[in-house]
């Protein structure tokens, strides 16, 4: 009876940690250029989507023109959207005129063409569900 105790908060444990293994592959198209970075935050609630500082994780590959992929593991099951850009000239930040309008190439996860200020709903998917994202470059 003891080793049944035992076992069983072992087998959940272990189960919590396999859960938070979740991997999404990203695929960006139309990447016009070998210059910079492309750059991508993953967000995990509305309230910080899409401010780069907010996001729940970053990650970044050199530009090269065509496609690129990007990767992030290690996400437990929830609700998520990603942003990301080219930054050509590697300044870190989404360059934009005004303070708004990104005069850098960017992308939106299910790939939505927003007109202001993308919504986190429009932008979400479900993880473990969705493992794949394939998001163009909008310039």
């Amino acid at each position: 009876m003891i080793k049944k105790l035992f076992l069983v908060p072992c087998l959940l444990a272990s189960g919590l940690a396999f859960a938070a293994g979740n991997t999404l592959d990203i695929t960006v198209n139309g990447v016009r250029d070998d210059q910079g970075t492309i750059r991508a935050g993953i967000y995990d609630t509305p309230a910080a989507f899409p401010k780069e500082g907010k996001a729940m994780a970053k990650t970044s590959t050199p530009a090269k023109a065509g496609s690129v992929k990007l990767q992030f593991t290690d996400l437990p099951p929830g609700k998520y959207a990603v942003i990301l850009y080219h930054d050509e000239n590697n300044d870190g930040q989404m360059d934009k005129r005004f303070g708004m309008i990104p005069i850098e190439g960017y992308g939106l996860s299910n790939n939505i063409k927003a007109s202001g200020k993308p919504s986190f709903d429009q932008c979400a998917f479900d993880v473990p569900e969705t493992k794949n994202q394939t998001i163009d470059l909008r310039y």
